[in-house]
């Protein structure tokens, strides 16, 4: 176990680290491959895999999070898992979350128990229910289903014409 690893509580500054675990976790403009620990907050940095009860990210980025409640403003993130997330004026691919609350955000798929949503883009949206107004959807769950039959169908019938 490396010196950094024995630690209760990790502040990181400008670099790039491997793994971290410890209780509590600060990276300010620095980067780390993999997080493990109760709290973790990230300035201006990144990361590509966060396991922790409470995350916080502000304008930076995490690959995948894994947590109880996920916080992203002005940020990226590529998958959040989370029992709460919070998306603020940020980019996030995936939101797997029991409550999803999205603000001027913009998510290409959300998956989530209830969704609340402020003047927010999605492209799919999958919840329970649905909260907010002023928000762009591209596809609800009938409309995606419809969209991928609509291409199976087009790429079955392409597929037989090209067999001939």
């Amino acid at each position: 176990m490396t010196e950094m690893e024995k630690r209760s509580s990790e502040e990181m500054g400008p670099g790039l680290v491997g793994d971290v675990s410890a209780k509590s976790v600060t990276i300010r403009q620095g980067g780390a491959r993999s997080v493990s620990a109760h709290e973790v907050t990230i300035r201006q940095g990144g990361a590509a895999r966060v396991q922790a009860h409470e995350v916080e990210l502000t304008q930076g980025g995490i690959g995948l999070a894994r947590a109880d409640e996920v916080e992203v403003t002005a940020g990226a993130i590529g998958l959040a898992l989370a029992r709460k997330a919070k998306v603020d004026q940020s980019t996030a691919t995936a939101v797997v979350a029991g409550e999803a609350l999205l603000d001027q955000a913009a998510t290409a798929v959300v998956v989530a128990g209830t969704a609340r949503a402020q003047d927010s883009a999605v492209g799919l949206l999958v919840a329970l229910k649905v909260e907010g107004d002023r928000n762009r959807i591209l596809f609800g769950p009938a409309a995606a289903f419809a969209f991928g039959a609509g291409v199976g169908l087009a790429l079955w019938l392409l597929g037989r014409f090209r067999a001939r």
